[in-house]
């Protein structure tokens, strides 16, 4: 991509857009099926080049980035099964009706900050917020693993670069 900086908006706001414009069914699709449909191929054509150009261009290992666009990703993913599974059976959550009250949830939960205004009620919603949670687990295990390399990497180059130094001094 020409500005690098241009995938860290249009990757995020591509799906936003496709969390929101995904028609469920006709009735609840928010600017019409076929609109919806159209925005949805927008937004994954979108994401689809972008992944195709970092993955062409990529270095190895996953950049602070990715890591924020991976949670993004899950973060719509659980948001979009929390909607569906609300939709199809109201009782499983209490104040969830809407995509916006899903992703809300699902950020609480990622945040671990569990206002408890939406909560679930079901044996199945609680499974589903179960994973959620373990996911967060792995996930926060990850960075730190990350953060860890990168570290150890930065320890090693700097060791390397005053092994070098030294011996040129000699």
């Amino acid at each position: 991509m020409k500005h690098p900086w241009l995938k860290v908006v249009l990757m995020p706001v591509a799906v936003l857009v496709l969390y929101f414009v995904f028609p469920v069914d006709a009735d609840r699709a928010p600017v019409g099926v076929l609109a919806g449909i159209l925005l949805s191929v927008a937004a994954l054509v979108t994401v689809v080049a972008i992944v195709a150009g970092e993955a062409r261009g990529a270095r190895s290992g996953m950049s602070g980035w990715h890591l924020v666009l991976v949670l993004e990703v899950v973060l719509v993913v659980f948001s979009f099964v929390y909607y569906l599974v609300a939709d199809k059976d109201p009782d499983q959550f209490v104040g969830l009706v809407t995509r916006l009250d899903a992703l809300y949830f699902a950020t609480t939960t990622t945040a671990t900050v569990g206002f408890g205004d939406v909560h679930a009620e079901g044996q199945f919603a609680r499974g589903v917020v179960t994973a959620h949670m373990v996911f967060n687990i792995v996930f926060i295990a990850a960075v730190v693993n990350l953060a860890k390399e990168r570290m150890t990497e930065r320890r090693a180059a700097l060791h390397h670069d005053r092994a070098e130094r030294s011996n040129g001094d000699g």
